[in-house]
């Protein structure tokens, strides 16, 4: 008969494969995932009787499970989203409606998307049934009332059910499991349902080794930052860590620890002119301040037609920097400092006890963007106030951290436009 490994969500199977690992959903998980469930397919009587075996039970029953509320933010990384969902349909619909054409009409048409979505978060999956019946029409349960079901295409494995959860599966989880997920996730109510990837009964057999199976990024799948400035990796890495801990491991970053590489713009644009010359098929993301340098800097990246593995950025322009204290010839008063001089310390909490309010100091004329160059005053005193606070205070708000998490969904969204090289 052979053992099967299947991907689902309250109990609704989305990827199913037998005798090898299918598609790797590793991706999707993080260290921490793994745990323990009881599956269909174990023989419980025989680990009762030999209580010696509860090592070997609890690999039987391994599995990664994660809420898809915090599995959402790693499907937007690699691009999945509910417009993609939305145009597997429509694909799946045209084909459907292809082959109909040769058959006896439709009774009714098929759904929209928006109608098929709609269908999907009718029935949140904690109210499903997962009781089986033998008789078809009473294994649909409450669901065999509801007409729109005829009105989604038929595959391969639309008869195949045995209980009110697995009809709906077999009915309407279609698509692919990433956009299934995220039509799932349209309703509330399934954001805190486990995502379950059941590999312990496939190792287990013998199909698989269990190395094959682990969880984090994979490496053509992660992003490296590269930035003009130490203080950057820190900042961002450190950030990313407490504030978006669902995705930290799809970013690398160049180590710092003894000293950045590539100090300043003009070092990150031939860093960038390199990996231009060896075609190097790594994803990259170039991120500059949001000063007169890094978009001069900048501007001189989007010049080289980067590839589509390779992106660049600056730092995002915030209504908070458009009337900023700046002292320059003229003495003190209110600026906008996006594009002009809002490193990446101007994104911390600037609310320093014992310092006076923070203000820019401008330096140089940049005449190439018809700019003035400024930087921020007691910079590094920012940032050991950063470094100083804790997970906790930067998280809770007691640390100013609105700033820094527009920078991150900046940042985030800018890599999820990288595409792997081909």
């Amino acid at each position: 008969m052979g053992t099967s490994i299947e991907l689902t969500i309250g109990g609704v199977s989305l990827s199913y494969a037998k005798n090898n690992m299918g598609i790797d959903f590793g991706f999707l998980f993080q260290e921490g995932d793994e745990t323990r469930r009881t599956l269909d397919g174990i023989d419980y009587e025989y680990y009762a009787d030999h209580p010696e075996l509860q090592d070997i039970l609890h690999e039987h029953e391994a599995v990664f499970a994660r809420p898809l509320a915090r599995m959402l933010p790693r499907l937007a990384l690699l691009n999945y989203s509910i417009e993609t969902a939305r145009a597997e349909y429509e694909s799946i619909v045209a084909d459907a409606t292809e082959t109909q054409s040769w058959n006896a009409p439709l009774a009714a048409p098929f759904l929209t998307f928006d109608e098929y979505c709609e269908l999907v978060c009718r029935y949140p999956l904690v109210g499903l049934s997962a009781g089986s019946i033998e008789e078809d029409e009473k294994a649909k349960g409450r669901l065999k009332l509801d007409a729109d079901f005829d009105r989604v295409p038929w595959t391969d494995n639309s008869d195949m059910f045995w209980s009110e959860v697995s009809y709906f599966g077999a009915k309407l989880a279609i698509l692919s499991a990433e956009s299934m997920l995220h039509v799932l996730a349209l309703n509330p109510e399934n954001l805190a349902v486990d995502v379950v990837w059941e590999f312990g009964p496939l190792v287990h057999a013998g199909w698989e080794g269990r190395e094959a199976f682990h969880p984090g990024v994979r490496r053509k799948q992660k992003v490296l930052i590269a930035t003009e400035g130490a203080s950057d990796v820190r900042i961002i890495k450190r950030a990313l860590d407490i504030l978006r801990p669902d995705i930290t491991d799809f970013f690398n970053f160049v180590d710092v620890d003894e000293r950045h590489h590539f100090w300043g713009t003009g070092n990150l644009v031939k860093f960038a002119e390199g990996l231009l010359r060896i075609d190097i098929h790594n994803k990259v993301l170039f991120v500059f301040d949001n000063d007169a340098e890094g978009v001069e800097a900048y501007r001189k990246l989007e010049a080289l037609n980067l590839p589509s593995n390779m992106r660049s950025m600056v730092l995002p322009s915030l209504d908070e920097l458009r009337n900023f204290p700046a002292r320059g010839p003229e003495g003190v008063g209110s600026a906008d400092i996006n594009g002009r001089a809002a490193a990446i310390e101007c994104y911390l909490d600037l609310n320093l006890p014992a310092y006076p309010p923070a203000r820019i100091l401008w330096s140089n004329y940049k005449a190439d963007i018809d700019a003035w160059q400024g930087a921020l005053e007691f910079k590094e005193s920012y940032q050991r106030h950063f470094y100083d606070q804790s997970p906790e205070s930067i998280r809770t708000g007691s640390y100013d951290a609105t700033k820094l998490v527009q920078l991150l969904d900046a940042l985030i969204a800018e890599a999820a436009l990288v595409s792997p090289s081909v």
